[in-house]
């Protein structure tokens, strides 16, 4: 047995019943937390040494597409989501080969250990082939990280007329479904499970949407679709009604973006149990409408959040979570002044408000509630430790609140140490990884990205004014 002894730590649980320690102790045995306490004696245990640190649980990208890593930089000036949808799904997702998803998913998931996140939902969606999926989840299993692989498929945007048949018609393939879930991915136990990532009623016809749920609970697996509710651009556009008709709808499915969703919808979707992702960063660069985040909670649903999309900006959740909290907090105010009831007695949205969706949000989408996302003796020991003594971060201890300086001041460079599972991926602020491996890793990354751009026929440049770009 190991034994970790976590000292002297401002320790934030995100569990109601335990409430917060200015000053405490985390015990860890093994893959577990086992104590948490003001303070704690434990024999023959590793102590770290934590003072002036803050202790959190760690955080839960509820959404990254981890391949696209090897296309930052590229889409921030983008005129909308079509020239995403152009240039990545009409041509460079087509450009990757299996030992490449290794290269992009072992550094996508490195980057989110570094900033704090601990467990992720990879949306794979560049998936052509049975070896693509296998070495995307080599390269997940490589790092360290507790991850989600929901399997997606790699759908061109625009039609392949000699496939005889719209992406829109294509649903999940049973046969690789069944692979997976009676091979690598069958035990919900691992750090790498396994769920659907289905393109939905807004992406496909019903009766693939249909199926492809039936074939995830018939597998025993969650699913996750992309839902943007855009009036006369949804494929099935009463699907999610449908959905709710025949039963289909349940924690065990999951709703992306959904900004456009009217209340009524969004109602009966939580109603129903789904869980909702919110892509704050992203939705705000692209669709005209604000993240589900604030309407989530006033119908009773408790968001999740996520970083997205690594071609427009570097997917952190440090900074995720700022922008969700400047976001709601707007909103907030809005409503409060077109109510007449500005400056409100109380905030409806505070920064425990973002780090809840950033931990138990989180967790609560993936049905991993009882295993991560607080601090909670009997889960499994994924926390994070975040300086405070960095010049950004410094004085906010003691005497500061802990939640209020993770979430409004923290940066990578502040994550000191991150454990998954009872084991330690970045201690002392380095990453575990050893240097030459990271720097070969960074080698390789950008050979992913050279050969891609290549075989695309890709040249960044930027737009001109409201020109649309199908590279």
């Amino acid at each position: 047995m190991t034994r970790t002894l976590i000292k002297d730590a401002s320790v934030v649980t995100m569990d109601d019943s335990l409430g917060d320690l200015p000053r405490g102790d985390i015990l860890v045995e093994d893959d577990r937390i086992v104590a948490v306490a003001p303070s704690i004696d434990a024999s023959e245990a590793l102590v770290v040494n934590a003072a002036g640190m803050i202790a959190i649980p760690g955080l839960v990208n509820s959404h990254i597409h981890t391949w696209e890593i090897a296309l930052r930089g590229i889409g921030a000036d983008w005129v909308s989501s079509r020239d995403y949808f152009g240039t990545l799904h009409g041509n460079l997702t087509h450009r990757f080969e299996a030992p490449e998803n290794r290269v992009v998913n072992l550094a996508g998931a490195l980057a989110q250990i570094d900033g704090g996140t601990t467990t992720i939902f990879d949306w794979c969606h560049n998936l052509r082939h049975p070896d693509m999926s296998d070495a995307a989840i080599d390269g997940l299993e490589a790092s360290g990280i507790r991850a989600v692989f929901g399997h997606g498929t790699a759908k061109p945007m625009y039609e392949d007329k000699s496939a005889g048949k719209s992406y829109t018609e294509i649903g999940q393939p049973r046969a690789e479904v069944h692979r997976l879930r009676t091979g690598r991915l069958a035990s919900d136990d691992r750090l790498v499970t396994m769920a659907l990532a289905i393109l939905g009623p807004d992406w496909s016809t019903y009766e693939v949407t249909e199926s492809d749920i039936r074939l995830a609970r018939e597998y025993g697996l969650m699913n996750s679709a992309h839902t943007y509710g855009r009036p006369g651009k949804r494929v099935a556009p009463d699907g999610m009604w449908r959905l709710q008709k025949a039963g289909l709808l349940g924690p065990d499915h999951n709703v992306v973006h959904g900004n456009c969703l009217g209340d009524d919808e969004l109602r009966m979707i939580i109603d129903a149990g789904c869980s909702t992702s919110a892509t704050c960063i992203a939705e705000m660069m692209n669709c005209e409408y604000p993240a589900l985040l604030g309407r989530v909670e006033r119908f009773g649903g408790m968001p999740a959040i996520g970083t997205d999309v690594d071609p427009y900006f570097n997917a952190s959740m440090l900074a995720e979570m700022r922008r969700c909290f400047y976001q709601q907090r707007e909103l907030d105010n809005v409503a409060a002044a077109r109510a007449g009831r500005h400056p409100p007695a109380a905030h409806a949205t505070t920064t425990r408000s973002v780090l809840r969706w950033a931990t138990m949000g989180g967790a609560r989408a993936l049905r991993m509630d009882h295993r991560i996302g607080s601090l909670t003796p009997g889960k499994q020991a994924d926390l994070v430790l975040v300086r405070t003594d960095d010049l950004n971060m410094f004085p906010s201890l003691p005497g500061g609140d802990p939640v209020h300086a993770v979430v409004m001041s923290a940066e990578t460079a502040n994550i000191d140490s991150v454990m998954v599972a009872g084991r330690f991926l970045k201690r002392h602020g380095r990453l575990s990884c050893p240097g030459p491996a990271l720097r070969q890793l960074k080698a390789e990354l950008l050979g992913v990205r050279e050969r891609v751009m290549a075989r695309g026929g890709y040249a960044y440049r930027p737009a001109a004014a409201g020109e649309r770009i199908y590279a």
